[in-house]
């Protein structure tokens, strides 16, 4: 949807239900570099909370793997909505090229994805929930 109208009608809707939550933004998570976006949003950049950066870097730790670092000053995205919307925010991606993997491009295709890379990024999502 345009203009992150899916994660604004998201939050509008269930926000008595989403008091106290965290939200993770998930991209490209099947290819690229495993990353935590740690700067994001065009014109009134935020920055992810230390604690979240805590539980990513513990559950990247928990399971050996190696956590990249990634800005995303190129584009408001729904963790940058929620985010400004005064939720804890956390947003992790598969980064490749400064942005998520094969994002918005002709390779942007199903043969692209990693089975492996993809269920390893899922346990390491697992394992953040996990730990907040």
């Amino acid at each position: 949807m345009a203009d992150n109208a899916g994660i604004k009608a998201f939050l509008t809707e269930h926000n008595d239900e989403l008091r106290g939550s965290v939200v993770i933004d998930l991209n490209g998570l099947g290819a690229g570099e495993l990353s935590v976006i740690e700067e994001e949003g065009m014109f009134r950049p935020i920055k992810v909370s230390s604690r979240l950066k805590r539980y990513a870097n513990k559950a990247a730790s928990a399971l050996g793997l190696k956590l990249g670092r990634g800005k995303m000053l190129w584009r408001d995205s729904a963790a940058y909505i929620s985010s400004r919307k005064g939720y804890q925010t956390l947003h992790v991606a598969g980064m490749q090229n400064c942005k998520p993997a094969y994002s918005a491009e002709a390779d942007d295709v199903v043969d692209n994805i990693s089975e492996e890379k993809l269920l390893q990024n899922s346990d390491f999502v697992m394992e953040i929930i996990h730990n907040i």
